[in-house]
């Protein structure tokens, strides 16, 4: 299973746990639907499910909120090479697919957080697209927006199949453009960051991503160098996959049914391809992409490769 259907027990759990009730969202999606009618430079956002996940995940403000959707349609013109092209049917897709991996478990923790793996299937570093792997992540936040429903997230990095060649790949602008996506355009929620099966040469990478991430988040980063003992004291066996000392299954098993939804979801990626912002309509000042990211000027100038 992939991730459960959404039942009307944990959508309560999860609003009793950030203070909301069903009337509250109701309204705040209503307030929501309002005011996207009142942004010419902006598509309209029709789904309540995807909006009442955006309001829990922006902690039920709807400022925070309504800054989330505009920046989500944003970063779809501004970064196209990791929010375009994403279509489940297409080589590159098979091929980072049958590299790596971006999969949420299915259970959730007692107190309504999603645990999400990240790691690699293949070790030949050669077949490694780091703006591919963003990609799958953002595809897979998208489905996620349609289908979960969570506090906020728990990652794993499994460091298995990660060598020198992968973390040559993973630059600093690469890793900011990962940070802004996530926390600003998918209003993402990160309650921990656990490294797991960790070779003394990731520590580049660690630090890396510790020196791009911001403060608040980078405390919430834990190295397990001793197996998986730490991180069962952090996260319920019956979560976890086979491969760490878990119940949920195999990630190969987890990971197939991913790829399946991912497939099943083709028709709203494709529709979704010329679905964001258009600045000329937007009122007031254009966005300006140099303020987003605090170096070396805006992430077009930037070369990843």
């Amino acid at each position: 299973m992939a991730l459960p259907p959404l039942d009307e027990r944990t959508k309560q759990a999860v609003l009793a746990e950030i203070g909301l009730n069903k009337d509250s969202l109701k309204e705040a999606v209503r307030v929501l639907k309002e005011w996207l009618e009142q942004q010419p430079h902006l598509p309209s956002e029709c789904d309540e499910g995807r909006l009442e996940r955006r309001f829990v995940w922006c902690k039920a403000s709807l400022e925070r909120t309504k800054s989330a959707i505009d920046m989500y349609y944003t970063l779809r013109a501004v970064v196209p090479e990791i929010l375009s092209n994403r279509d489940p049917f297409s080589p590159w897709f098979r091929q980072i697919t049958s590299v790596s991996y971006c999969l949420p478990l299915p259970t959730l923790t007692d107190d309504c957080h999603r645990v999400v793996v990240l790691g690699n299937l293949d070790p030949d570093a050669s077949k490694y697209n780091v703006l591919d792997v963003f990609k799958l992540i953002f595809m897979v936040g998208d489905v996620r927006f349609s289908e979960d429903c969570c506090v906020a997230d728990t990652y794993i990095v499994d460091m298995t199949n990660f060598g020198v060649g992968h973390i040559a790949k993973i630059t600093m602008p690469a890793v900011k453009k990962l940070e802004i996506c996530a926390i600003k355009g998918y209003s993402a929620r990160i309650r921990a960051i656990h490294y797991v099966n960790v070779p003394r040469y990731a520590d580049v990478l660690i630090n890396l991503v510790r020196s791009v991430m911001k403060p608040k988040i980078a405390s919430r980063m834990q190295v397990h160098t001793k197996g998986m003992n730490t991180l069962h004291k952090e996260i319920d066996r019956k979560i976890l996959p086979e491969e760490f000392g878990g119940q949920a299954g195999s990630i190969s098993d987890l990971w197939t049914m991913w790829k399946q939804k991912l497939g099943n979801y083709r028709e709203w990626f494709l529709e979704q391809e010329n679905v964001k912002v258009d600045e000329s309509k937007r009122p007031g000042e254009s966005f300006n992409t140099s303020d987003l990211f605090g170096f070396e000027g805006s992430f077009r100038q930037l070369n990843v490769d």
